[in-house]
C-alpha cells in the first residue's frame, strides 16, 4: 500500500515537472530575439516547442490610412480620414463581432496596395482589383458626402510612428476620380478577366 502511494507521488511529480519544464521551454521559445531557439532543438533532449511567432514574425512598423475627398463642380475638397481600426470594448477578447467590417476594410486596403505595387505608376489596371472596387463602393455607399458632390477619390498612405512628435507620412496610392453613383471602375479599364 505504501509502495503504491509513493509510486503515485513519483508519477505525479514527474508529470508536473515535465509539464512545467515544457511550459518554460515554450515561453523561452517565444522570445523575439530567437537566441534560445538553437539550444532547445540541439542535443539529446530536443524539446519540441510550439512557435506562436508564426502569426506575427515581423512586427508592423507602419500604420495604414484611408482618406477620401469629394469633388464638386470638378473642384476637389479636403481629404477626410476613414477610421479603419476602431477602439475595442473590454469584452472583445472573447467576442468581437464588430471587428468584421473594419477587418474587411483593412483587407481591401492591403489588396489595393498590393495591386498598386504590382502595377507601379499605372492606376488604370488597379481599378479592376477587388480591393479597389470594395473601397470605392464603401466610400460611395457608407460615407457622408459634400452637398452637390458628383465624384469622389480615395488615397492610401502609410505613416511610420517612430515617435509621437516625428511621424513620417508617405502617400502610397491615389485612386482615379469615380462617380458617386454607378461603377467605380472606369469604362476604359482593362477587363477583369485579363487582370
Amino acid at each position: 500500500m505504501i509502495t503504491k502511494m509513493n509510486t503515485e507521488r513519483v508519477k505525479t511529480a514527474a508529470v508536473t515537472t515535465s509539464l512545467a519544464a515544457w511550459l518554460i521551454a515554450t515561453a523561452v521559445a517565444q522570445i523575439p530575439e530567437q537566441r534560445f531557439d538553437g539550444l532547445l532543438h540541439r542535443g539529446k533532449l530536443r524539446i519540441p516547442t510550439p512557435n506562436w511567432r508564426f502569426f506575427g514574425p515581423n512586427p508592423g512598423v507602419k500604420d495604414n490610412h484611408l482618406l477620401y475627398r469629394d469633388l464638386t463642380d470638378g473642384k476637389p475638397g479636403e481629404w477626410t480620414e476613414v477610421p479603419i481600426v476602431q477602439d475595442r470594448p473590454w469584452y472583445a477578447l472573447a467576442w468581437n463581432a464588430r471587428n468584421r467590417s473594419p477587418k474587411a476594410l483593412f483587407d481591401a486596403t492591403q489588396h489595393a496596395l498590393a495591386h498598386a505595387v504590382a502595377f507601379g505608376s499605372a492606376v488604370l489596371p488597379v481599378t479592376t482589383a477587388t480591393g479597389y472596387r470594395l473601397l470605392g463602393r464603401h466610400i460611395q455607399l457608407h460615407l457622408p458626402h459634400a452637398e452637390g458632390a458628383t465624384h469622389s477619390q480615395f488615397m492610401l498612405l502609410h505613416s511610420y510612428p517612430t515617435s509621437p512628435e516625428d511621424r513620417h507620412i508617405e502617400p502610397v496610392f491615389v485612386s482615379m476620380e469615380f462617380p458617386l453613383e454607378g461603377d467605380v471602375t472606369p469604362a476604359e479599364a482593362p477587363s477583369r478577366i485579363a487582370a
